[in-house]
């Protein structure tokens, strides 16, 4: 009788071994799948952690902007910087809420306006957020320059009925912005900046109202009272000459009394329009009260003020209201720049010059005596 084992159990044997060991590699294999899907899981979320990171910051000082125009330079300049973009540019409807709010700081690159309906037109305002991949002349709003970007966000701003912009992000990867990928960041951040310049605007509208006469569209006394007890130059900067001319329409009360309050209107209207016609766009027209209105020059001499005050002088005389001719007294007040008067003293040193030249007969101008700045 033979003392070897039965070949059957060694058979057996070995096919455990083989079981145990094939197990053990799908074992070592799964993990080694699970170690890469939670090492990838971990890396998003870092990234995620990162991306939020970014995009509070970028809330809270787009947020601490003061005004529109502020709050569009910042969200520009963030957004370019922390998510290292190519491209950022703002087209907005110039018809819409955010149409009479200036943009001066925004060069052309920065800020494009649109007429109405474009964006709809577009059809753009459908959806929150589009992605796009990049082919020369794919997207008409896009400039020469633009002609390397491989890849493009649009994020409409403002509700679907009534969209008042669009932002673009743009990178020349391809792979940036793609039509699969998840746009809930995008959606959010269009929201965030939607929201936070429409309230801006509508608050520097409110602020605008308050500080503006509702007839000739000038500033009223309101606007004056931040800086009126002031030094000059706490407001238009240090050694800066400031000129102030002060204008009294005359025989106004007989005027309103002859023809009407209504042709009274008309006149004060067309004397502001006169007024601007020879002046800087940003040059401080306030009305005073009734037919008094002041007008601040910065880096403006005395010989300059004078220039204007004649000017507006012969074109009031050529004014014709209800077959009346019109006829205005200015006084003329400077502030050299060694000087820096206040604000109350400048205008009240222009006001007693106007009184001059009314006393003299009106239809001319006078100038404060004692005034430098030639």
């Amino acid at each position: 009788m033979s003392d070897q084992p039965p070949i059957a159990s060694e058979t057996k044997g070995d096919n455990t071994l083989d079981f145990n060991e094939r197990r053990m590699q799908a074992l070592a294999k799964e993990n080694a799948q699970l170690r890469d899907y939670v090492s990838t899981i971990m890396t998003r979320l870092r990234d995620n952690d990162q991306l939020f990171s970014r995009l509070f910051e970028l809330e809270a000082n787009v947020l601490a902007a003061g005004d529109p125009e502020d709050m569009c330079f910042t969200l520009l300049r963030e957004l370019r910087s922390q998510f290292s973009l190519d491209m950022v540019r703002l087209w907005f409807d110039r018809d819409s809420i955010i149409g009479t709010t200036k943009m001066h700081a925004l060069s052309e690159y920065d800020l494009v306006w649109l007429e109405a309906d474009e964006i709809k037109n577009m059809g753009l305002a459908s959806r929150d957020v589009w992605l796009l991949q990049m082919d020369k002349g794919s997207f008409p709003w896009l400039q020469e320059r633009d002609n390397n970007l491989g890849s493009l966000a649009l994020l409409r701003l403002g509700p679907q009925e009534r969209p008042f912009g669009i932002i673009g992000l743009g990178s020349i990867d391809k792979t940036r912005f793609r039509a699969d990928q998840s746009t809930d960041f995008l959606q959010h951040l269009a929201q965030v900046i939607g929201l936070s310049l429409e309230h801006a605007v509508s608050h520097e509208r409110l602020a605008r109202l308050a500080i503006t006469d509702a007839l000739t569209g000038s500033h009223n006394r309101r606007f004056l009272q931040p800086y009126s007890h002031q030094p000059l130059s706490s407001w238009f900067g240090k050694n800066v000459p400031v000129a102030a001319l002060f204008f009294d329409m005359d025989d106004f009360k007989a005027i309103n009394d002859r023809l009407g309050h209504a042709a009274g209107d008309d006149a004060l209207t067309e004397l502001c329009n006169i007024i601007r016609q020879h002046v800087r766009a940003q040059d401080p027209l306030i009305r005073m009260g009734g037919d008094e209105f002041t007008l601040l020059l910065p880096s403006c001499k005395k010989s300059k003020a004078i220039s204007i005050a004649d000017k507006v002088l012969k074109d009031v005389r050529a004014m014709v209201c209800s077959d009346e001719q019109m006829s205005v007294s200015i006084g003329i007040a400077c502030s050299p720049a060694d000087q820096n008067l206040t604000l109350t003293t400048l205008i009240e040193q222009a006001d007693k010059a106007m009184y001059i030249a009314k006393a003299l007969g009106g239809n001319r101008f006078e100038i404060a005596t004692a005034q430098g700045g030639e």
